[in-house]
Formats: C-alpha cells, structure tokens, sequence
C-alpha cells in the first residue's frame, strides 16, 4: 500500500498541474515551468522574403503539458523567428482565464481544451474562433486486474460504473455513443444501464478502481504507462468505441483572425516544422522535451512515441478536425453538457483555412514531402462541414 501511494503521490503531482486545464483530456501535464528557451534571430532558407512588419501572437500556455509538442520544438528551434511571426507564451492559471483572455482579445491563443470553447459559445461568447488541433483522443479505460472485462462490446459496459473527470472529452463522446446506441447513463442510484461517477482527477479513479469502487475509469494524459503500477489494468480506449474526436485545440480570438490571419498562418506553419521534427528527431525532441516539462524522459517517450510496452493512444495532430469538433460539440448538446436548444451554427466557429494554408504552403515548399501529402488526404476527408 505504502508502494502504491507512493506512485499516486508522483502520478498526483503530474496531473495536479492540468486537471482542469483541458477539457479535453483532464489534464495537461506538469507544473508551472519555465518555457523554452528563446529562439535565436536567424533566418533559414525555409523562411520568406518579407518587407511586413513582424507580428506579435500572444500564446497562453498552462503548466508544462507536451500536447503541443510541435509548438514547443518551434520555439526551441526557432522557427518562429524564421517563419516571420513573434510569438510570446503568457501563463495562465486556469482554463476558464484563458478561454475569457481569448474571447477579450487579451490573449490571441491557446492550445488547450476543447470543451471549454463550445461552452463559452453556447453561453453567448461569439469572439472565439477554433483554427487547430493540438491533440486528439486520448482517453484510455483502465481495471482492475483480473475483472475479466474486455471492450469486445456495448455490453461489457452495461451494468458498470464508470469513474471520470467532468472536463475530460473521452466520457462524454461514450455518454453519446451509449444514448445513440439506445442505452441510458446515469449518476449512482439511478438505475441506469451504465452509471457514470465525476472525480476530482485521474489518479482519483484509478484509486477508486483499485479499492472496488468503481468498475472502470476513464483518465487521459497517457496514465494508463503506469497501469501496472498502479495496481490496474489498461483494457483498452473510447476510442475502441468513437474513432475520431477532439482533445485540446486551438483557439484564437476573432479578431485575430479576422485582421492577423497572416501572423496565425506563420505560427502554424512553424508548428508543422515542429510537428515533423518531433516525428523524426526523437532523441533531440526528447531532449526538449526533458527540458521543458522536467518529466522523467520515459514517460515524456510513452506519450509521444511510445514504449515496448506501452502504445499511446492519443493523437498528437495540428489538424482541425472540424466535422469531428462539429460533431463533438453536437454531443455536449445531446448529453446535456451544453443547452442543446440553442440554433448554434458550429461550422462558423470552427474555421479550417489557417491550418489549409498553412499545409499548402508546406506541400510547395517539399513537394516530395509524404508526411504533407498524407495529412492533405486526411484535411480534404476530415475537414468537410
């Protein structure tokens, strides 16, 4: 026991610092740390001739969380500097301050959460616009060893209590696939086929599985790497049930994308170059990485590559996703997360020109580049509404 709550005490301290920070996932990983070191003024031959004066996004970034992983390489590698834009990482304390510096336009970014935009919409904020993704899925189910349940199924749901964070995106796209299929979900003493339990954090629920509390839990962040240690079990993911659907986005303010569209271009085309080199870099990513969130650099590899052991099954993808947000937001409605009776047009606040011709400008710049060409295919089906 004394071992176990050991483990939960390390675990406690990694998600303390994004529990509420995503609505996305439940947490966003890490203490408050310091950013990346500054990038350097030169230029590359990647980066355009420009008589414009340079640009200044304001970024809000919470705890040390590796979502962003393509960000984070940028700025450590300076390509912010060399795509032209001037890009300044504010802390925020909390997803609800940064979505409201968002919307005021003190704030032109964050990379962040996904619930908390369509929340904000549906309370009448109109000055909010998603252009990206920082991560998508994510969301791992973990047992108790020995349960016998497996994810074969609808029916191996039936008749289990679930325990989740309200925030996290993975309970509530299985609370919607459950209602479609034509099953009722429920808080405890409910009577309802599948009972669904709101905790404080992740390592909450994983606690809670262990002492026979709950039959499932929900958690995001990659914990599901220290499943064994936890004393748990990881059976698999929502995603066994929903295949595509959003974790952290981003979000900017309209007014910046109305009137500095140029600068939000630069920033995501810096990202891309993040993006792929994290793919193929891995020793120096990590060494950023370490840098960065000052995590043990084996978790910092099991989330964004992987491990012998252990697959992660978040996406780390700058795409917008946007039928699979449109189709998100549609199910915060459907569940009751969100007024469901509101005429909301969802397609005017998720936008997908940015990242489009961020993508483009990449695909002329490497032609012969695969990595561009597969996520154009994956834009052109995915990014339809």
């Amino acid at each position: 026991m004394k071992k176990l709550l050991s483990i939960l005490l390390i675990i406690a301290m990694i998600m303390t610092m994004c529990v509420l920070t995503t609505a996305c996932g439940g947490s966003d990983g890490g203490d408050e740390g310091e950013q990346p070191e500054q990038a350097t003024e030169e230029t590359t031959d990647q980066s355009e001739e420009t008589t414009d004066e340079v640009k200044t996004l304001k970024v809000g970034m919470m705890g040390t969380g590796i979502k962003p992983v393509g960000v984070i390489v940028a700025e450590a590698k300076g390509y912010f500097d060399e795509e032209g834009v001037n890009v300044e990482f504010e802390k925020v304390s909390s997803m609800n301050d940064a979505y409201m510096a968002v919307s005021t336009g003190d704030l032109d970014v964050y990379l962040f959460s996904s619930t908390a935009a369509a929340t904000f919409i549906s309370q009448g904020t109109t000055t909010l616009r998603v252009f990206g993704g920082t991560a998508a899925e994510g969301s791992e189910i973990m047992a108790a060893p020995g349960s016998g349940i497996t994810l074969d199924s609808d029916e191996a749901l039936l008749g289990k209590t679930i325990a989740c964070q309200m925030p996290e995106t993975g309970q509530m796209v299985l609370k919607n696939y459950l209602i479609e299929k034509g099953y009722t979900i429920g808080g405890p003493d409910e009577d309802a086929d599948v009972t669904f339990v709101y905790v404080e954090d992740g390592n909450t629920a994983v606690e809670g599985v262990v002492k026979g509390e709950y039959d499932l839990c929900i958690t995001n962040q990659c914990l599901g790497y220290y499943a064994e240690k936890l004393g748990v079990e990881l059976i698999g993911s929502v995603k066994d049930y929903v295949e595509t659907y959003p974790c952290c986005r981003q979000t900017c303010n309209q007014t910046t994308y109305e009137e500095n569209k140029d600068a939000l271009v630069k920033f995501e085309i810096a990202a891309m170059r993040g993006h792929e080199f994290y793919l193929n870099n891995k020793e120096e990513t990590l060494d950023i990485l370490e840098a960065y969130a000052e995590q043990d650099r084996d978790f910092l590899q099991a989330q964004v590559y992987g491990t012998d052991d252990y697959t992660p099954v978040m996406r780390l993808s700058l795409d917008p996703d946007k039928d699979a947000c449109i189709k998100f937001y549609e199910a915060m409605g459907n569940i009751g997360q969100i007024d469901n009776s509101l005429d909301i047009d969802w397609s005017q606040y998720v936008v997908t020109d940015v990242y489009e011709e961020a993508l483009n400008t990449m695909i002329e710049r490497e032609p012969d580049n695969q990595l561009w060409t597969d996520y154009k295919a994956y834009f052109e089906e995915h990014d339809t509404l």
